[in-house]
């Protein structure tokens, strides 16, 4: 009989090194391994890591005991074991305790730890370990840098993480209970790199809520209904938290639904609140109001008003952004929606609340949507009457429905109403009356509300400034808006591109290309860069002006230089200008780069390039122009066809006719030239100089 070899050789067998050779721990028998697992505990060092790492090398040496595979759950069998052999038994030094406890072992099916006393399991020294630190940070006043628990870097080592699974971190959250902040900082630290169960957050929020943590609560609820999309998942788990000895909080189903309606999911928070209020979970006025303002947004008012008659029923506590909400959403209904908002308000006033000044701006507003002005200024009289005085939102309201029913010079009497009783206008109040003068083309008014406005210490925002460049543009005042916008810049206000863009097209359009051109340098400088349109309409009025030509094509190779790539508008801007100017061969070349960028050619181009053709009398090309565009690209131009006949037709006739008629003939052909359309007859062709498309 084999003798036992002292203790000291069997607890420097459990070691870590002597892991690594097979042959002692195979040879041992049960007597021995026992007596190894009461040195290894007599020995180890109780608490923190050193513990955790002497439970991995016992559960370790459990497993080469048994034979048992680390990746299932076989008991050990009572037949005797067949002889170790090299196949069978790979070296020990592949089981070491950092693989056997590694990030990727799929803990719930690892028998190790249910092979340890409760004492060396490493989960619940981990579990130990972790709640100690968090009462130790909690005592030394270490919070974290801001609400959700971000900063203050690593909470924790991050070895420990492997042995976090969801059951350990809810074990966690449980011991911490009066511990919401750290509970949440341990929470956002696991969850960089575990997926919390829909168990850790219901538990976290019910803690957090418990603490009057309201923010927090609803931060963390929403990360849940993120994670878990299902409307099934968030509730049933907050409702079956505090089964498992949680300081339950009914305020978080509230909370639910208000997260619910900030993400813009309002069915599922209907869901929640029917569900709450069945339970007996009522959420509070907050959340109710939240939700009906979520249906107001989008129109769904019979819901508004299913929910509002639930609010009475249970017993729900009113106030007056209840009643705000539902005025509002009642005046920007039908007109019988409005006469309901009158009843509604004297229901609110029946119940003891008095409207505010949100009340009635909310009431005149849907006034004057409505053009009902005499009852807007009604209700202005009655408040203030009651001893609601009325703020800049209401004299803004009332002035811009004066100036929609073309009274701007009673808006500007209210206006100075506003002044006189000592409410400051802002940018908006001023835009409602500028825009009230320009719609009455009031140019000169206008102009001095600007000077106004400047000199009171407001700027005019893109607003006012696209306002009074539409108005002076619409009224024929072109050269008094540059003016006016040169005197704004100069002062230090800052144009916006679309000031620029509205002021060159109508340069643009007035035939005033230079002047454009001189304002999209101007806009350059402030930092903007043009774009396809401004660079088209730029081209199309160079076109339009006699020997401009030129600069319409320097103008498309800055554009290109830019990397802005013309389209179909441009070439047919180009090609129709160069035909017109007899230029022919530099509008083949513009038609063979265009279909280097693959644009197809239009009918317009087509029709140009015959045009030009026939009008330097080459019929031939044009001929073999139409054949080439009705082959490559089906286009049949009825206008191109048309010029072609009427020039062989004079070619004809010239031949025919006695020479005395000669320049008579000359004449027809100028006098039909004369009645074709130019931009109909001009257009471009893809060609290489001089050749026949046959």
């Amino acid at each position: 009989m084999t003798t036992l070899p002292p203790a000291a050789a069997l607890v420097a067998a459990a070691r870590p090194p002597c892991l690594r050779s097979s042959d002692l721990f195979f040879s041992m028998n049960l007597s021995q391994i026992c007596l190894v697992s009461r040195t290894v505990g007599r020995h180890r060092v109780v608490g923190g890591t050193n513990l955790i790492q002497f439970s991995c090398a016992r559960a370790t040496l459990f497993a080469l005991v048994f034979r048992v595979p680390l990746s299932t759950g076989r008991a050990p069998s009572s037949s005797p074991p067949p002889p170790p052999t090299a196949a069978a038994h790979p070296p020990v030094a592949a089981l070491s305790s950092a693989e056997v406890f590694s990030p990727t072992t799929n803990d719930s099916t690892n028998p190790l730890s249910s092979l340890l006393p409760l004492s060396l399991n490493p989960l619940n020294a981990t579990v130990d370990l972790i709640t100690s630190r968090l009462k130790q940070q909690q005592q030394q006043q270490q919070l974290y840098d801001d609400e959700l628990g971000g900063g203050g870097g690593e909470l924790l080592e991050a070895h420990l993480l492997p042995f976090l699974r969801p059951q350990e971190v809810s074990r966690i959250l449980l011991r911490c209970q009066s511990l919401p902040l750290a509970s949440l900082r341990f929470f956002r630290w696991t969850q960089s790199h575990v997926l919390p169960s829909p168990h850790n957050f219901a538990l976290l929020a019910h803690i957090l809520a418990s603490s009057a943590h309201s923010s927090q609560t609803l931060c963390i609820l929403s990360d849940f209904v993120r994670t878990y999309n299902h409307v099934d998942d968030a509730f049933q788990a907050l409702l079956s938290a505090p089964a498992f000895c949680c300081n339950g909080h009914p305020a978080v189903f509230g909370m639910l639904v208000k997260v619910y309606t900030k993400l813009g999911r309002t069915s599922d928070a209907l869901e929640t609140c029917r569900r709450a209020i069945e339970l007996g979970f009522v959420p509070d006025a907050e959340a109710f109001n939240c939700l009906l303002n979520s249906l107001a947004k989008s129109r769904s008012l019979d819901l508004c008003w299913d929910l509002y008659g639930e609010m009475r029923r249970i017993g729900v506590p009113l106030n007056s952004y209840t009643f705000n909400i539902l005025i509002h959403a009642l005046c920007r209904g039908s007109s019988k929606e409005g006469i309901r908002a009158e009843d509604f308000l004297e229901e609110m006033e029946s119940e003891g609340f008095d409207p505010d000044v949100i009340t009635y701006n909310t009431l005149m507003d849907g006034y004057c949507r409505r053009g009902m002005l005499e009852d807007a200024f009604h209700l202005y009289r009655i408040m203030r009457y009651r001893g609601v005085e009325p703020d800049l939102i209401s004299y803004t309201i009332l002035m811009n429905g004066l100036c929609r029913d073309g009274k701007v010079i009673q808006a500007r009497q209210l206006f100075d109403t506003m002044l006189r009783r000592g409410v400051c206008p802002d940018s908006r109040s001023y835009n409602v009356l500028l825009n009230g003068y320009c719609r009455e083309g009031k140019l000169k008014e206008s102009k001095l509300l600007v000077q106004e406005m400047i000199s009171g210490g407001l700027m005019p925002d893109d607003f006012a400034c696209s306002t009074i460049v539409e108005a002076h543009i619409k009224g024929g005042k072109l050269l008094r808006c540059l003016n006016l916008i040169a005197l704004l810049h100069k002062i230090g206000i800052i144009i916006s591109v679309v000031v620029y863009k509205c002021l060159i097209n109508a340069l643009c359009t007035e035939g005033r290309p230079s002047a454009a051109r001189s304002l999209l340098k101007q806009m350059q400088v402030d930092g903007y860069e043009p774009d396809l349109e401004i660079y088209n309409s730029l081209m199309d009025s160079f076109c339009k002006c006699k020997s401009l030509e030129s600069e319409a094509l320097a103008l498309k190779n800055e554009m290109v230089g830019k990397g802005i790539r013309p389209d179909i508008v441009t070439y047919q801007i180009l090609i129709k200008c160069l035909c017109r100017s007899g230029k022919t061969f530099e509008g083949e070349c513009l038609m063979k780069e265009m279909i280097k960028w693959d644009i197809q050619p239009d009918p317009g181009i087509c029709a140009a390039l015959v045009g030009g053709c026939c009008e330097k009398r080459d019929l031939a090309k044009a001929e073999s122009l139409l054949v080439y565009f009705a082959e490559k690209f089906q286009i049949y131009e009825n206008n191109g066809y048309n010029s072609l006949i009427r020039f062989l037709m004079m070619k004809a006739q010239t031949r025919t006719l006695p020479v005395e008629n000669l320049e008579g003939s000359k004449g027809l052909g100028d006098v039909a030239n004369a009645h074709r359309d130019p931009d109909q007859s001009d257009g471009v062709s893809e060609t290489l100089g001089n050749s026949i498309y046959y």
